[in-house]
């Protein structure tokens, strides 16, 4: 995934992480070069600053966030705008099928979860997003009630 980041700190350049979904590891550039990463405790990035000083950057993950955060001189810069209590309730509301599906219902609802908190952290206008995140609410619940259907009809 690509997080594309200003920092305050650096004015006159644009900033991208680009964070593995299979391994974790995180890479981050400068306009279009990759900063050098260090071996030291924590993995830090290392920055030439304005002025000619070196940048300790550090990559953090918060909870319940999914989405990096970095850590500059004591300071964290959000890469994406956290979401409001609300857009959580919206957006997590397929997390219902955990108590009605358990494994199967749970897992569907994770994925439609996770997509919907995805949809409502995209750039548009907001009541479009709230009406996708509809649509997934209800195709997730679509799919767990097929599934159901099958197994009940495949099993007698």
């Amino acid at each position: 995934m690509k997080y594309k980041v200003q920092l305050l700190d650096f004015p006159n350049s644009n900033f991208t992480i680009v964070k593995s979904m299979w391994t974790g590891k995180s890479k981050l550039f400068r306009d279009t070069i990759e900063v050098k990463q260090a071996t030291d405790k924590g993995k830090p990035f290392l920055i030439q600053g304005e002025n000619g000083q070196t940048v300790f950057v550090f990559i953090k993950h918060t909870y319940p966030e999914l989405f990096p955060v970095l850590e500059i001189e004591g300071k964290l810069y959000h890469v994406v705008e956290k979401l409001k209590w609300y857009e959580y309730v919206i957006g997590g509301l397929p997390f219902v099928l955990l108590s009605l599906g358990g494994l199967v219902g749970g897992g569907i609802g994770a994925v439609a979860s996770l997509t919907n908190f995805n949809i409502l952290r995209q750039e548009g206008k907001y009541i479009s997003k709230i009406v996708q995140v509809i649509g997934i609410t209800g195709v997730s619940f679509l799919a767990y009630f097929c599934f159901i259907w099958c197994v009940q009809y495949f099993s007698s």
